[in-house]
């Protein structure tokens, strides 16, 4: 049985805290960030390719929920579930948990192949192409989030 890819842990740090005692609402996207930057790594975009290559991902919408509250010091980590890709665009959700593997947060995120040396929308390369294809292949078997597709809306009573 497939898994979700643990891509990051972190503990939660005095810079992130609100002035309610509370992780705030920017650092959420920061974690998923980091998470998002993870999940690059592994599927071979690196910060090192970016650069030599051009090959990127711009991020161009994120769906974020908070779910649970959380403090100063405290640990969490995030996996991340690839949901579709096409060859230019990739759709990932993020869950992020706490030491006690409550659910925080969820960020739905939806990207583009972007090359900085052309300037332009393009195809993954190659390798990252192939690496997606595996990764997705083994996220198929995982039920699909019930968060994920949802959008903003007041549920009538």
């Amino acid at each position: 049985m497939s898994t979700p890819l643990r891509t990051l842990e972190t503990k939660v740090i005095e810079d992130w805290i609100d002035y309610n005692g509370h992780l705030n609402e920017a650092y959420y996207l920061v974690i998923f960030s980091k998470a998002t930057d993870a999940t690059q790594d592994y599927l071979g975009m690196t910060f090192d390719s970016i650069k030599s290559t051009g090959f990127t991902l711009f991020t161009i919408e994120t769906h974020l929920c908070y779910l649970q509250e959380i403090g100063l010091g405290k640990d969490v980590h995030v996996d991340t579930q690839i949901l579709q890709h096409d060859s230019k665009r990739l759709r990932l959700f993020h869950r992020m948990y706490n030491a006690q593997e409550e659910l925080l947060a969820t960020a739905e995120k939806l990207f583009l192949s972007y090359n900085l040396q052309q300037e332009r929308v393009t195809n993954f390369d190659e390798e990252f192409a192939s690496n997606l294809q595996r990764l997705a292949a083994q996220h198929s078997e995982l039920a699909q989030p019930a968060a994920a597709g949802q959008g903003i809306a007041l549920k009538k009573k």
